[in-house]
């Protein structure tokens, strides 16, 4: 008897076309599904292990099918036969699966593929947002715009050979009953490794800013977020929040202000509040205020550190600017 992939999980077996796709939508999603032929009949079988953010399956149908969910919106989906092949097609891309040639499916565009009755497949569903919140923190930056992947990975290039590798290991300990997937601080590394293998393998749109391989900003974007800055200062502005706001990555605008400012955000915006509260120390009455109001109605916490800040760069300490009008006035 043919010992398939992830043999202890298994979902159904079935002959019946309406049965199959019932039960595969029930672990993927709705989708429509023909089959040549008046009287079709499959020899379907389908195995899936859920971790948390990353369920493998294993799925053959028997019989040549043509497949069409669409938009599979919440999740990634990655198309790994390990016999026999098909043609998928998602957005604008079409690629040949193979068990060399797998496919990598984006969340947000459509998809239909064609499978060979020969075809057996490891489809690894990977939860959209897990996977971009992995990408983002290694950004560092929110995301613009949805997280599009190239359709066509080839295994036997690296680094997509280490990762399909680590992937297929995995699915084969799965068997195991004392893999160490059974326990969920080893699922939680597992899961991340295989995120960001995936994210730092496979070509998509982010991977330029990922790489650090990135265009320059162009000044224009700089300047939206001096302005800012400059018309803010007192907000809670963060290095993220700053890079969704010009639409790059946070190491792209510190780059930026770098090489054009000769600053980085951060500093850039300690130097605007310096200077606000400055002007205000500079005509505030000492016996209606204080220093400690002044400097947190602009974002900054009075202590030793912004004291030997100010000091540095006005030549004097704030309490004395505050106290320069009020002797002055008297």
């Amino acid at each position: 008897m043919t010992r398939h992939p992830l043999q202890r999980y298994k979902i159904f077996e079935s002959r019946d076309v309406d049965d199959t796709r019932e039960r595969v939508a029930k672990v993927f999603c709705p989708h429509t599904m023909n089959t040549p032929g008046r009287a079709p009949r499959l020899d379907a079988v389908m195995h899936c292990r859920r971790l948390r953010n990353v369920a493998m399956s294993y799925v053959a149908y028997g019989q040549e099918v043509q497949v069409d969910p669409g938009e599979l919106g919440s999740f990634f989906v990655v198309f790994a036969p390990v016999a026999g092949d098909g043609v998928l097609h998602c957005g604008g891309q079409q690629a040949h699966t193979t068990p060399r040639h797998i496919c990598v499916v984006t969340a947000t565009e459509a998809l239909r593929m064609r499978l060979s009755g020969s075809c057996r497949q490891l489809v690894i569903r990977i939860e959209r947002t897990a996977l971009e919140a992995q990408l983002s923190a290694m950004l560092d930056s929110s995301l613009p715009e949805p997280l599009r992947f190239t359709l066509d990975m080839d295994t036997a290039s690296e680094p997509a050979r280490s990762w399909y590798k680590l992937l297929t290991h995995a699915v084969s300990d799965l068997d195991d009953p004392e893999s160490i997937l059974a326990h969920p601080r080893a699922v939680e590394q597992f899961e991340g490794t295989v995120m960001a293998g995936l994210l730092l393998t496979q070509p998509h749109n982010y991977t330029a800013a990922l790489l650090g391989d990135e265009r320059p900003v162009p000044s224009r974007l700089v300047g939206t977020v001096v302005d800012l800055l400059e018309g803010h200062p007192e907000w809670a502005h963060t290095p993220a929040s700053l890079a969704r706001q010009a639409g790059v990555s946070v190491r792209a605008l510190q780059k930026a202000f770098r090489e054009q400012l000769d600053s980085s955000p951060s500093e850039y915006l300690r130097g605007v509040r310096l200077q606000r509260v400055h002007d205000e120390l500079s005509v505030a009455r000492s016996d209606a205020t204080t220093v400690r109001e002044i400097a947190s109605r602009w974002g900054i916490t009075h202590d030793g550190r912004f004291s030997a800040i100010y000091r540095e760069r006005f030549g004097e300490p704030p309490r004395q600017t505050l106290s320069r009008r009020h002797i002055r006035r008297g």
